[in-house]
């Protein structure tokens, strides 16, 4: 049986692991693999960052999640984290997960974010790069933000696991430099 892969990613906040959850709902035979769940099973880390985030072994991670995805008995297998970008899985399609940049803010302050760590994500949504390195790892990619967007996505995977033609979403990049520009503008306490 040939496997569908899909990789969701973006940056942290953005609700890739709810998205997978509710997607995995309408699909027949799915199986969800959470990259940080991968990276805690098998130790794949060899310390934390001065925010304490641990640092990945991406070649391990790479192999790990390539035995996973090898072993699933499903027909998709969605891969779920921000390392996505930085790995080899050879995903058939990458959706984008994308957010406000406020809308971030407020949910790193819940998760209780140091102020570094926010920042850093926060520049790393401006600039796009989960969206810029998949687009290049990957030709399917499609970033989403708004419900429409994520909703026409799900729609067209799920007739490509049913072999059935379906009309491919735009593929977009979506800008959110001007966003950024007016934290720095209004001084936001993050040192943009």
């Amino acid at each position: 049986m040939r496997k569908l892969v899909v990789a969701i990613t973006g940056t942290p906040g953005t609700g890739k692991s709810t998205f997978a959850k509710r997607f995995s709902n309408r699909l027949d035979s799915c199986r969800i693999i959470e990259i940080n769940g991968v990276v805690e099973r098998n130790a794949l880390y060899s310390g934390k960052d001065q925010f304490g985030s641990k640092i990945v072994d991406i070649a391990r991670l790479n192999r790990a999640l390539k035995a996973e995805i090898k072993k699933a008995d499903a027909s998709v297998v969605l891969v779920v984290g921000h390392l996505v970008p930085d790995l080899d899985l050879r995903q058939d399609v990458t959706i984008v997960l994308r957010a406000k940049l406020k809308t971030l803010i407020r949910r790193f302050e819940k998760r209780d974010y140091p102020e570094g760590k926010i920042r850093e994500n926060l520049v790393a949504e401006a600039t796009d790069y989960c969206g810029i390195v998949s687009r290049e790892r990957c030709a399917g990619t499609y970033e989403a933000e708004t419900a429409a967007d994520r909703g026409k996505v799900m729609a067209y995977i799920l007739n490509l696991s049913k072999h059935v033609d379906a009309r491919e979403p735009a593929k977009k990049a979506i800008e959110k430099m001007d966003e950024l520009l007016k934290l720095i503008e209004a001084g936001n306490r993050f040192g943009l």
